[in-house]
């Protein structure tokens, strides 16, 4: 399952969310980034905070993984990521930079969109740099019986699922062939969406199979400069959108099948609280009616006991 969030402020109700969790009994939980409304301009004792509050938030049932992913609202854009922040996050949340995740033979491959720029910077050279010995390592899974391959790990290859932030490069929503934003906005290079060099890269490295993405808020669903299926999940924040949603995906070595997974309405939710209102004060005022009304009875009956 996958969702994309900001925390704190404007929470859909959380109950449905986790109740579809232990409906479906998920292998992993993804959350694809912006944990926190202002990660990188808080104390170490608010961060402390944030995350606890995150964790409570997302309490899932035993053997359930929460992998959480690095947005900009974690630990700035680029230009701000600091060694402070990314040390904190990753301390707490263990995935600040580039991992691979492997579950059941999928390969995930897990990226910080913010050290994509691909302009030298330290963070940069670091992510590249693992990129580089992921892209080794799924080679190994691939063709085990080259000599450089030796030493290792045998995991069963199959083409990675890129998971990050910032969706992969596109101009805007109007390349999707489905999206619930409420109207389309050019999209800028390093700051909606990673460059075009750095979407080739990830192309050229991984050759994934599949793309999980967050940051703009809306749902879209899109096959992106790679070729492949790229689903940007919608936050289900209701103060960033009225109509929240989740990602569920059901993957095989070779196959996928994502289904979006509607919640319910701001709306119809604050309709259904004002609704619960009034019924709860229509059943009290039937009942102080019916009390006043066997109060005037045993009244009536007391004065007819008293003239008898």
């Amino acid at each position: 399952m996958a969702y994309d969030q900001s925390v704190p402020g404007g929470f859909a109700s959380l109950s449905e969310p986790l109740c579809k969790l232990r409906l479906f009994q998920p292998d992993v939980v993804f959350v694809l980034g912006d944990l926190f409304d202002e990660g990188d301009m808080v104390s170490d004792k608010q961060f402390k905070e944030y995350v606890w509050r995150y964790l409570q938030m997302f309490r899932l049932p035993p053997g359930i993984p929460l992998i959480s992913i690095v947005g900009n609202h974690d630990v700035g854009f680029h230009y701000k990521m600091h060694p402070f922040f990314m040390s904190r996050f990753q301390n707490d949340l263990n995935y600040s930079l580039v991992h691979l995740y492997t579950i059941k033979q999928i390969h995930f491959v897990i990226i910080n969109s913010m050290a994509m720029e691909a302009d030298g910077c330290m963070f940069c050279n670091e992510a590249e740099s693992a990129l580089k010995n992921i892209s080794r390592t799924l080679h190994c899974m691939k063709y085990p019986e080259e000599a450089e391959c030796a030493r290792t790990r045998r995991h069963p290859y199959s083409q990675p699922i890129l998971l990050q932030h910032f969706p992969t490069y596109r101009i805007s929503d109007t390349m999707c062939q489905e999206h619930d934003a409420p109207f389309i906005e050019a999209y800028r290079e390093r700051f909606h969406v990673i460059s075009k060099e750095s979407t080739d890269m990830l192309g050229e490295l991984l050759k994934p199979r599949l793309a999980f993405a967050g940051h703009s808020h809306h749902f879209c669903h899109s096959v992106n400069r790679l070729g492949i299926d790229e689903y940007t999940v919608a936050s289900f924040s209701w103060r960033n959108k009225i109509n929240p949603s989740f990602m569920l995906a059901t993957l095989t070595p070779d196959d996928y099948v994502v289904s979006k997974c509607k919640m319910l309405p701001q709306q119809f939710v604050y309709n259904s609280y004002l609704c619960a209102g009034i019924i709860c004060l229509m059943v009290i005022a039937l009942q102080l009616m019916k009390s006043l009304r066997r109060s005037r009875e045993l009244d009536t009956d007391q004065n007819h006991s008293k003239h008898n």
